[in-house]
């Protein structure tokens, strides 16, 4: 579990910085990590489908239709960052069926020719507590990438924080879609034993 100021040392140590203690210290890192923190974060999460950033939603379309064209509007929820995937249900008996919805975002409203819209929205998630360790790393790179030559002046640090990140953000993403997933385990040799 890392804190944000503890997400900030890390980037800060990356470039060979001084720590920082709080982001209300009156020293340079901590005024502008302070200020790099949110936007950093919400760049993170709006770059993968987190696991822990996701969320299921039911929409039902507002009352107001769309100014012209068909289709029923849909108000996305407060905090998303990003409409993942959206579904309609499928025409079969089974309620459970879900097909892929025909759906474009306009602003915070989904218009759809559907009635009923299931999407998959990308939260912002502000808890760092529910940050995987992966992502925690991740993070820091996207930090240290995004401050590096406002510390240094040093192009090549940032295009090495710049690489650092691309290869973090894909070892996070790695990690995090890895969950959830049924392993198949396969051996001739236990098939064979059961066939005795």
């Amino acid at each position: 579990m890392s804190n944000p100021v503890q997400i900030a040392n890390l980037a800060l140590s990356w470039m060979g910085q001084n720590q920082i203690n709080s982001f209300t210290d009156n020293q340079n890192e901590a005024i502008i990590m302070n200020a790099n923190y949110a936007l950093a974060r919400d760049k993170v999460l709006n770059d993968a489908a987190w696991t822990f950033a996701l969320k299921r939603e039911t929409l039902s379309p507002i009352v107001d239709a769309p100014v012209f064209g068909a289709g029923n509007k849909f108000l996305i929820p407060n905090n998303v960052l990003r409409v993942y995937r959206v579904y309609r249900a499928s025409n079969t008996a089974q309620a459970d069926l879900f097909t892929s919805a025909k759906w474009v975002r306009e602003g915070q409203y989904i218009i759809s020719n559907a009635d009923v819209l299931w999407a998959h929205f990308i939260m912002r998630v502000t808890d760092s507590a529910l940050f995987p360790p992966s992502f925690v790393h991740a993070l820091a790179a996207r930090m240290a990438a995004d401050t590096a030559i406002v510390f240094t002046e040093n192009i090549k640090l940032e295009e090495k924080m710049e690489a650092k990140y691309e290869a973090k953000l894909s070892e996070a993403m790695y990690a995090d879609g890895s969950q959830g997933r049924t392993e198949v385990i396969k051996s001739s040799r236990l098939t064979g034993a059961r066939t005795r």
